[in-house]
């Protein structure tokens, strides 16, 4: 059984659910743009069900930059905070359960609720984290090492992400992806019959 990680804000001890009075709640559908690359949107999505994904594009081809699944959050940074238009769109890949909080919700939470402060600086300190180490791997590995990594710390993303959308993330087509998956003989990892996955 493939076990899912929890998500980082469960990492981090935050539970978003007791602030739902500031959160609109939303189905959402696969392949729904939540904001365009080039939008202004001062929203952030939590994820309770599903998975979402953050890409570009450049050259007319479609690059995703990084996976979202539940108890994570996601938004455009420079949207949200310095109200500038995003470099990067935001896209549903499954039925997606979402909870929305708007701008004003998020000031309004920092003003009245002392934690916040401190949920928020952890928030972006762990992403901050993430993005550097992210960076590093793609600079200093190659991509068969790239793969090894997503296999070993988040192998449940190759049952629940389209492979052109895994390929463009670890920046390689989606004919060598299928020859290092060959490779590697993980059939059982990337076989969604063949396993249950256990979020855990």
């Amino acid at each position: 059984m493939i076990k899912q990680a929890p998500g980082f804000l469960s990492d981090l001890n935050i539970n978003w659910k007791k602030y739902s009075q500031f959160l609109t709640r939303i189905e959402v559908e696969p392949k729904t743009r939540l904001i365009e690359e080039g939008d202004i949107s001062g929203n952030l999505f939590i994820i309770e069900k599903g998975g979402v994904r953050m890409g570009f594009e450049k050259n007319n081809k479609d690059i995703t930059w990084q996976f979202f699944f539940e108890n994570e959050l996601v938004t455009s940074v420079e949207s949200l905070f310095c109200g500038a238009p995003s470099t990067y769109f935001i896209e549903t890949m499954e039925n997606c359960t979402i909870h929305c909080l708007t701008k004003e919700n998020f000031d309004l939470m920092s003003e009245t609720i002392p934690e916040m402060v401190d949920m928020t600086k952890n928030i972006i300190m762990t992403r901050l984290v993430y993005y550097a180490t992210q960076l590093n791997t793609y600079i200093s590995e190659s991509p068969e090492e790239r793969f090894n990594s997503l296999i070993e710390k988040r192998p449940f993303i190759f049952m629940r992400a389209p492979q052109r959308h895994i390929a463009s993330y670890l920046g390689i087509t989606n004919v060598s992806l299928s020859r290092i998956k060959a490779r590697k003989s993980i059939v059982e990892v990337i076989n969604p019959k063949a396993n249950k996955l256990s979020v855990v």
